[in-house]
């Protein structure tokens, strides 16, 4: 059997053996990183406790000079995008709108020629009529104390620029002849639509009316709406629809 001094004597003896080991470790790294240092490299890095090597990771000064660097020569276009951007526009100006687009604060501009109809007029309200595949949009507007009516259809290269007209004392269903200063209406067409409105259109909140289209001469015209017994008139003239544009309200 081992005497306790035998005993004692072995574990020394172990210990010394592990301690000159861990000695010569350190001494090694010690000079590696001499070496770098003298080499005007940079010092290797210790592994992390359970690593397998060094890492190689740059220090973070070089990364995010690295990063600049390559964002600065994309913005001067030296390097393609890691995507391809979207193509953008040719113009940057507002879209065009057309007439079905129309909205309460929208600016319609007419350009006739006659001062009495020209104008930058701010709408107030749309009524959209529906008749089978045909619509007709029909604008309630301002310009000052001037008030007009569009009606226009996308389909029609031609529209109506009429001025609203109170006290005609018509009720229930139109003649077929309407007789207006030295104008005498003739019955031209008539229809049945669904109509939906947004804003202050002026009109009864009735799901469908009867639309009536007068003319006195080649571009006067005349225009009804009957709302159950309650006629609505707007006289004036026929115009190319090329006259009119459309501004978006801001």
């Amino acid at each position: 059997m081992l005497t306790i001094a035998s005993l004692v004597a072995a574990l020394t003896i172990a210990g010394a053996f592990w301690v000159g080991i861990l000695a010569a470790r350190r001494l090694r790294d010690w000079g590696d990183g001499r070496r770098a240092l003298s080499d005007g490299g940079q010092p290797l890095a210790l592994p992390a406790s359970g690593g397998t090597g060094p890492s190689t990771s740059p220090p973070a000064d070089a990364a995010s000079q690295r990063v600049r660097a390559r964002v600065a020569q994309r913005l001067q276009g030296r390097l393609p995008a890691a995507v391809a951007p979207r193509a953008l526009p040719q113009s940057v100006e507002e879209p065009e709108l057309d007439v079905a687009d129309l909205r309460q604060g929208d600016v319609v501009i007419v350009e006739t020629g006659a001062p009495a109809d020209d104008g930058d007029f701010l709408i107030e309200g749309v009524l959209t009529l529906r008749e089978g595949q045909i619509t007709t949009v029909v604008v309630a507007m301002a310009d000052a104390n001037r008030r007009r009516w569009l009606v226009a259809s996308p389909a029609l290269q031609s529209w109506l620029l009429l001025e609203p007209v109170s006290g005609h004392g018509l009720f229930g269903e139109p003649p077929r002849h309407i007789q207006r200063g030295h104008h005498d209406y003739a019955l031209e067409r008539r229809g049945q639509a669904s109509a939906a409105g947004v804003g202050m259109h002026g009109r009864p909140a009735l799901p469908r009316v009867a639309t009536y289209v007068y003319r006195a001469s080649p571009d006067r015209m005349l225009w009804l709406e009957r709302w159950g017994d309650q006629v609505l008139m707007g006289e004036g003239a026929e115009i190319p629809s090329h006259f009119v544009s459309f501004l978006p309200g801001s």
